[in-house]
């Protein structure tokens, strides 16, 4: 073998190791569900659950205890008395009818925007975590650099499509200014999509203000670039702390993901003028 042959196959080899020991971060695209669904339930089914939830709403109705939001209510058509709000179903569903059904989250970096809904579907991480295990398997409070470095993560991922917000959360800073370091955080470290702190209405008014200084005060006005998650007091019941919140996101056109806080009580629920599936 001749000495250039030689070195042709020793510059090969090296150029296949750095291929393989190089990071690729290059993010995945979102997720395009073409599997056939699977209907758990037959349309039977699915109707008795509707009858039942809609039977809720009319009779039973939700408890808004918030000014601006029974207002809102009245002038939508809804049945208001004092803090209950009865629900029409027609009224439900032509609410429902003005959700958009496909999001495009448009992230710091346009590669990384992402769309949501239909069979559009992205990955998230989780949120929340009190507490974290280091490598010295300790267990402890977490801190700022701890969260600063799940968002470097989340960003050098490929099958991540966003770094959240408070994947952990920061003890090191005071409450009242939490929520100024995570979102910086989030928009610091990574160029993907992120999650809008909605602890308050005055901290979600203040995450609109850092993205209308990260996008453009007008680019929001026809761009979601954040989403916001405001969980109810208990199925049936909502506080103005989370639709104030709800309000500084809605103001500035970014959507909210809506959910009924965990509830480990019993819930009694009313006659249902249908039985329920087996």
């Amino acid at each position: 073998m001749s000495e250039a042959s030689s070195t042709a196959r020793g510059g090969a080899r090296a150029a296949r190791r750095a291929e393989r020991l190089a990071v690729k971060a290059d993010m995945l695209p979102g997720l395009d569900n073409r599997l056939p669904l699977c209907e758990v339930m037959d349309q039977e089914h699915v109707a008795r659950i509707d009858a039942a939830s809609m039977h809720i709403l009319e009779n039973t109705g939700v408890q808004f205890r918030d000014d601006i939001a029974l207002e809102d209510w009245r002038r939508a058509g809804a049945k208001v008395v004092g803090q209950r709000v009865y629900l029409d179903r027609g009224l439900v569903r032509d609410l429902i009818q003005t959700i958009p059904p496909r999001i495009r989250y448009h992230a710091r970096n346009p590669a990384k925007s992402v769309d949501l809904g239909g069979r559009h579907a992205v990955f998230v991480p989780m949120t929340g975590a009190p507490y974290l295990r280091d490598l010295d398997d300790v267990r402890r409070n977490p801190t700022l650099d701890d969260l600063a470095m799940f968002h470097k993560l989340s960003h050098m991922l490929p099958a991540l499509h966003s770094t959240a917000h408070h994947i952990v959360e920061p003890y090191d800073h005071p409450i009242s200014q939490r929520h100024l370091r995570i979102t910086y955080s989030s928009m610091k470290y990574s160029d993907k999509m992120f999650m809008g702190m909605t602890t308050s209405p005055r901290n979600a008014e203040d995450v609109m203000e850092m993205c209308a200084l990260l996008f453009g005060e007008a680019f929001l006005e026809d761009h979601a670039v954040t989403t916001g998650n405001c969980n109810g007091n208990s199925p049936l019941v909502w506080d103005e702390t989370m639709l104030g919140a709800m309000r500084a996101f809605c103001r500035r056109k970014q959507p909210v993901l809506c959910s009924p806080s965990y509830w480990e009580g019993p819930i009694r629920l009313p006659a249902c003028p249908q039985p329920w599936p087996n």
